[in-house]
């Protein structure tokens, strides 16, 4: 077929247009201070420019997934490559806080669009003996994004002020939309009624779950938190008995009956709140514990992502030819061994100790996720593959922003917050944040202790793909 002998074509262009997405989403942490001097306003006034982002961006995913399943994965996707170009550049003229938050939330809907339904066409682009090796490069341009996006951004800030990190975004997407134009055939999707209740219920359920995990990000629980939770979990019951009845479901829940698919997209959930609980903490610990400067902690940072993106793609072919589960379990108990590891930190601890931690962390997690992911896209039907990528995506931005917000409940247990304002922290409050670092790095300890339980028990009855000699030589 003409997809098959454009598959690589398929997966640069992919590729190329994902990679914004990352770096888009770490970019801008890196630009608030000087949006905020830029506006003239305070720091604590900014949270909605990252939140209008993500609370589209999750709340979506899963509605254009199931958009891409009945009109086309490459209608969705082109489209919101094309609206993501064009939200960039509202972002970087706008004229107001107010403006840039609102361009925020529709670059967010872009992004929805585009990560939605693009690991489900890189798996039809792809034979299934080849699907470890592909996700495994794709895999590679998120770690690269997450990795890059920090020192992009304080290079273009730099020189060009902080407009120019929205600006970044717009050559590489025409580059990418130029080439999937070239390279990506028109699929179609199939007509059905569309599940309009189970949208909106979907998406008003994370919009107030990522609102109680902002706010508890402050370390306080009143009764507004509490009337969050109960909202949420009266919401999210309302969402499963409505999928439950639809004849048409955004989310057909049988998907979950699915045992492999299950098990590994919850060991993937519990990889990222993992990752990124030490992306949150060690800056603190860097800066504030061992009194290095933020470009040292930015360097050291990208350690995890530049040898996840080395081992991803070999770790991905190898799946395609061991199976999914020794590599998964594998990568798993070597996540745990890089958190229990991290126990070890003190206030006097080496910087190349945290290297060497977060070294071992990302090998761990480069070993897990081509082979998790390979394991979930393979045990889904054809017709399912728009749904079940964006529930791997939500999984992921879910992860991350649950991972704040549990790293920042732990911290808070063994230090005050006033406390951590300050520039550098000595003697007794050194040590009372060495304790919440210990409390995280326990936490990500026990969570891939699961994850490599998760990926035992999901690949009993993961079917193995063997290469067929004839599909080899001729793909």
């Amino acid at each position: 077929m003409i997809l098959k002998e454009r598959k690589w074509h398929i997966l640069i262009a992919l590729a190329l247009g994902t990679i914004m997405v990352p770096i888009n989403t770490s970019i801008v942490n890196v630009a608030l201070p000087f949006i905020s001097s830029g506006f003239n306003i305070n720091l604590m006034g900014l949270d909605w420019v990252i939140t209008s982002y993500l609370i589209t961006l999750i709340g979506l995913v899963l509605f254009f997934g199931r958009l891409g399943d009945m009109y086309g994965h490459e209608k969705v996707y082109l489209s919101g490559l094309i609206l993501f170009i064009f939200t960039s550049i509202l972002c970087s003229f706008s004229p107001s806080i107010t403006y840039l938050i609102l361009s925020r939330a529709l670059q967010g809907i872009a992004a929805a669009m585009m990560i939605s339904v693009s690991l489900g066409m890189v798996k039809k682009a792809f034979p299934p003996y080849e699907l470890g090796k592909a996700l495994g490069i794709y895999a590679v341009a998120i770690a690269a994004g997450l990795g890059i996006g920090p020192a992009i951004g304080g290079v273009l800030i730099g020189f060009f002020g902080w407009r120019s990190i929205f600006l970044f975004n717009v050559p590489i997407g025409v580059i990418s939309f130029l080439i999937c134009l070239f390279v990506l055939e028109r699929g179609n999707g199939k007509n059905i009624k569309w599940d309009i209740p189970g949208t909106a219920l979907q998406f008003t359920t994370l919009f107030f779950t990522i609102l109680f995990l902002n706010r508890l990000e402050t370390g306080s629980f009143d009764i507004l938190e509490f009337f969050l939770i109960i909202l949420v979990l009266v919401l999210f019951s309302l969402f499963i008995w409505r999928e439950r009845i639809a004849e048409n479901p955004l989310l057909d829940l049988s998907i979950f009956n699915n045992y492999t698919f299950s098990a590994f997209t919850l060991a993937l959930f519990f990889n990222y709140v993992c990752i990124y609980m030490v992306i949150f903490v060690l800056p603190f610990y860097i800066q504030k514990v061992l009194h290095y400067g933020p470009a040292i902690t930015g360097l050291i940072l990208t350690v995890s992502p530049l040898l996840m993106m080395i081992i991803a793609p070999f770790s991905g072919f190898l799946g395609d030819r061991l199976g999914s589960r020794p590599l998964a379990f594998l990568g798993s108990l070597i996540s745990a061994l890089a958190f229990y590891f991290m126990t070890w930190l003190t206030m006097f601890s080496s910087i190349y100790l945290v290297i060497g931690f977060l070294a071992i962390l990302g090998i761990g997690a480069a070993i897990f996720q081509a082979p998790n992911n390979r394991a979930i896209m393979i045990s889904i039907p054809e017709d399912s593959v728009g749904v079940a990528s964006s529930i791997l995506v939500t999984m992921r931005n879910l992860g991350m922003t649950f991972a704040v917000s549990f790293a920042s409940l732990l911290i808070s247990t063994t230090i005050n917050k006033t406390v951590l304002e300050s520039q550098v922290l000595y003697n007794l409050d050194s040590y009372n944040f060495t304790q919440g670092l210990h409390l995280v790095a326990l936490l990500g300890t026990f969570l891939s202790i699961l994850m490599a339980l998760l990926s035992i028990w999901g690949s009993r009855r993961l079917k193995q793909v063997k290469p067929i000699v004839k599909e080899i030589i001729t793909s």
